[in-house]
């Protein structure tokens, strides 16, 4: 501690960082062996006393710095950027990481240049974090963000109307799980958050350093650099401690997050029917005994679990998708949201309706059964052994040879739908596949008549949605629908009193679904 005391004094910044540290813990203590950081630098001020700020810190807390430096290959100077930090990580005796990203790829990008750039720029600070971090140790990135950056980003937000959370701005310690970026969680911290600018260029100033200036930054057709050098000296104007005062307005609003969070996750933990990566599934009853902003906030929340960018959805869709879940009475959807996001109102086996919240590219729910996604369904039929078993996400289809005297009173009086007995002998060439244009079947019990699947799918309530995956089983040998799995089993290939040899097919749940 005396030492921590020794450099709080020497110098105002680190007395500030020093700060940070003891609130939020931004480097948990190593156990044994240096903590290697990653220390993102872009050659600008910011980050260049980011990396000096933490090399006189480092030897107290046991920190191994990395320098990365992403170059995005956007301005011809970007080159320059990268051998001057390149020059600085070798004068420290600190190890040097880089990259030079497809420019043209990310001005290409759907999602935009800059959400690209970022998007690219941390996959690759937090690939190298863990290269660099032991297994037994969490990978950790340190980046510049400061308080005026704060000020611009909850400015920003509000404009955008991202809503209550988006306004609790950056925090000092975010963890990183998002599979699009990093392979395992990583601690990413922001050791500059509680300083101004003026704090970090003064010291810059006082230890001498030189950095590289970006001349995007003057760039006013970008909205950040509109608030930087015009909206935030009007505030300044009003309050010579504006981006103080915004900073902490954000230091609250993120402590009143954290207590709404709680009480969100609770409610939807008690709300939720199903959650996988590709939905959320809510009771659309509990939810309409809310008022809006209720289900505003656990819409937020949902789609944070389901990892949605808020910004790309929008405080006016948010609403009016709040209004349309506490005014529905049927089933409707899919909607699309944005996002690769879409809302659905759904009538579980129950008849009960449900909210689901769900990529836009897959079900709104989970199928009652068995079913064939597009993967499945792009790999062609598949072919059925006599005896033998299936594995299919989750379910098993178990196919089994028996004498007709083993299962006399099963196949006379079948109470299970997903199980199904034909005549071995009549069956040549069964496959598993989906519906297909025109297919139709022979009903058991109605020889010489047909009827359609999508007539049987209707009668049976199937949704739309589901109809495309459902299995079926067919002889290839004469094209004949011999079972639309869980439904109908065909005349055709039924067990008679002269059935030899019985094909029992059934599909198994199995207990444990991955």
């Amino acid at each position: 501690m005396k030492v921590e005391n020794e450099l709080s004094f020497n110098d105002p910044l680190l007395s500030l960082m020093a700060q940070t540290e003891r609130r939020y813990t931004l480097f948990p203590p190593p156990a044994d062996s240096d903590q290697p950081v990653i220390v993102g630098v872009s050659g600008g001020v910011d980050s260049v006393v980011l990396l000096h700020a933490l090399a006189q810190l480092s030897p107290l807390w046991r920190l191994q710095l990395h320098v990365v430096h992403v170059d995005h290959a956007l301005r011809a100077s970007s080159a320059e950027d990268a051998a001057f930090v390149r020059e600085l990580a070798r004068r420290m005796g600190t190890p040097f990481h880089t990259i030079r990203l497809d420019a043209a790829a990310l001005r290409n990008d759907a999602s935009g240049l800059e959400a690209a750039a970022r998007r690219a720029r941390y996959r690759f600070l937090c690939a190298i974090a863990h290269d660099v971090t032991p297994d037994d140790m969490v990978p950790i990135v340190a980046v510049a963000h400061h308080a005026n950056d704060q000020a611009e980003t909850v400015l920003l937000r509000l404009i955008q109307g991202i809503g209550v959370e988006g306004l609790a701005g950056m925090r000092p310690v975010t963890i990183l799980d998002d599979p699009a970026l990093t392979m395992r969680p990583v601690r990413l911290v922001r050791p500059l958050l509680q300083a101004s600018r003026t704090q970090i260029v003064e010291y810059a100033q006082r230890h001498l350093l030189s950095w590289r200036e970006d001349e995007s930054n003057l760039d006013l057709r970008r909205t950040r650099n509109l608030i930087r050098h015009h909206v935030l000296p009007v505030l300044a104007r009003l309050n010579p401690r504006a981006v103080d005062a915004i900073a902490r307005a954000a230091d609250r609003v993120a402590e009143a997050c954290e207590r709404l969070r709680a009480y969100d996750e609770q409610t939807l933990e008690e709300l939720t029917l199903e959650q996988c990566a590709q939905r959320i599934v809510l009771r659309l009853d509990a939810l309409q005994k809310m008022d809006a902003a209720s289900v505003r906030s656990l819409l937020h929340r949902s789609m944070a679990r389901m990892r949605v960018d808020l910004r790309t959805i929008g405080a006016a869709k948010l609403e009016r998708l709040a209004d349309a879940i506490l005014h529905a009475t049927r089933r409707s959807g899919p909607h699309p949201l944005g996002s690769g996001l879409a809302w659905s109102v759904v009538a579980l086996e129950s008849g009960v309706l449900a909210l689901s919240l769900h990529r836009s590219d897959a079900l709104p729910c989970a199928p009652p059964g068995p079913w064939l996604d597009v993967e499945r369904r792009r790999r062609g039929a598949i072919p059925l052994p006599l005896e033998g078993e299936l594995a299919l996400d989750g379910w098993r289809l178990q196919c089994t040879l028996l004498a007709p005297q083993d299962v006399a009173a099963e196949w006379r009086c079948n109470q299970d739908r997903w199980r199904a007995f034909f005549d071995a002998e009549s069956v040549q060439t069964p496959v598993l596949t989906t519906p297909q244009a025109g297919l139709k079947i022979e009903p058991l019990g109605m020889a010489g008549k047909h009827r359609a699947l999508g007539d049987l799918f209707t009668d049976a309530k199937i949704a739309p949605a589901l109809r495309a995956g459902w299995p079926l089983l067919v002889d290839r040998s004469g094209d004949r629908v011999l079972w639309v799995c869980g439904l109908m089993q065909a005349h055709a290939a039924r067990v008679t009193d002269a059935t030899r040899r019985v094909w029992m097919v059934r599909w198994v749940k199995d207990s444990v679904v991955v």
